[in-house]
């Protein structure tokens, strides 16, 4: 696997990895650490991983290609050098020329997982650029064995720009790992003076300033009946302290592990997604927020974009906000506090039971997988 970031560890590629290995694969992580911090080699439940040090920064727009380069350099002589490879699976497109060369050198097969619309998560670059990294993407995409995506949306829009065989494998969630005894969820209550008459929404993310985070925070302030927990950091962690400290119904946790993400998930009533759906990205969103809503049986609260909205309206599993202006989030708070929303926490734990569940992603990776490795 070739991966452009540290694999802190990437919950898609994790989970990826994990799946593989127990179905006897050999799995080794070949990832850039632009922050020199995480270990070169390390061995994480049987996940081999192999740092390239590459001093750089996220977010330099164009001038990070240069970089990227001598990350592509370095990843492809220590490729040389290794035992006979049946797979190159390369995450997203930063690394899918890098898995072109190393395919045909090594005779292996290519696989191509986009986590998302790579074009349109490039917001920053000259647009001539952005039509060439277009291109390019068509190019290389045609050429894959197998493309690997996230939601039923982007499939569809990379098989009609050339991929030549693709796949749905969601970020879904393992509902079993959602679920508590009593005693654990009412101590994460107990510990924010939570009452139990109070609505929990959780939001623990990257908070970016696409994310809607003062919109919600304004709603929250105004609904003493709800009881907000923020988790993450990002251009609004700020806000988000600042928020805590002087309101008693606002709880900022800082960074999160990961590890601990579900139980927070399970003592919660609404799971929130902000977004802006203005970026073109948003059109393919499938984010993991939503998955690990419906894992644990929770109620979304969200606006209508890409995946996320077409699954909540299927399975009627929680509230569509026409906008996320603070009305809007106010007027869908007080509803939910004044109803009984059981339907929708049911239809969202039947989702993510029989439809969205981890099981069945693994199952489609794996069965595609042998069919790459029919030996």
């Amino acid at each position: 696997m070739l991966l452009s970031n540290a694999f802190n560890p990437d919950p898609r590629v994790h989970r990826e990895a994990i799946a593989l290995i127990e179905k006897g694969y050999d799995v080794e992580i070949l990832c850039w650490d632009r922050d020199l911090k995480k270990p070169l080699f390390e061995i994480i439940e049987g996940i081999k991983i192999e740092r390239i040090y590459i001093p750089s920064t996220h977010g330099r727009g164009s001038s990070q290609i240069l970089f990227l380069f001598l990350f592509w350099i370095k990843a492809l002589f220590k490729t040389l050098y290794k035992k006979k490879i049946d797979i190159v699976h390369a995450h997203d497109f930063d690394t899918l020329p890098l898995g072109f060369i190393i395919s045909r050198i090594k005779k292996a097969r290519l696989v191509y997982d986009a986590h998302e619309s790579y074009i349109d998560m490039l917001l920053n670059i000259p647009s001539l650029l952005k039509k060439m990294i277009f291109k390019a993407e068509n190019f290389f995409m045609k050429r894959t064995d197998l493309v690997i995506t996230v939601g039923d949306i982007l499939k569809e829009y990379l098989v009609k720009r050339g991929a030549p065989k693709a796949c749905v494998v969601g970020n879904w969630q393992d509902p079993e790992k959602f679920v508590f005894t009593l005693e654990e969820k009412y101590r994460i209550l107990d510990r924010f003076v939570i009452q139990k008459n109070q609505l929990v929404i959780v939001f623990i993310a990257h908070l970016g300033i696409e994310r809607q985070l003062p919109q919600l925070i304004d709603a929250v302030k105004q609904s003493p009946g709800v009881y907000l927990i923020l988790g993450g950091y990002g251009p609004c962690e700020n806000l988000a302290a600042d928020a805590a400290a002087n309101y008693s119904n606002i709880t900022y946790l800082g960074y999160v592990n990961p590890s601990e993400i579900p139980l927070y998930t399970a003592v919660s009533d609404i799971v929130f997604y902000g977004f802006d759906p203005n970026v073109p990205n948003a059109a393919f969103s499938a984010p993991n927020k939503l998955f690990e809503g419906l894992a644990a049986g929770k109620v979304i609260l969200t606006c209508d974009f890409g995946e996320i909205g077409k699954i909540v309206k299927q399975n009627n599993c929680g509230i569509i906000l026409k906008d996320y202006s603070i009305d809007e989030i106010k007027t869908a708070l007080d509803f939910l506090q004044d109803n009984n929303f059981t339907k929708f926490s049911e239809n969202a734990k039947s989702a993510g039971l029989n439809l969205y569940n981890w099981g069945m992603a693994k199952h489609e990776l794996i069965e595609q997988y042998e069919y790459l490795t029919p030996a």
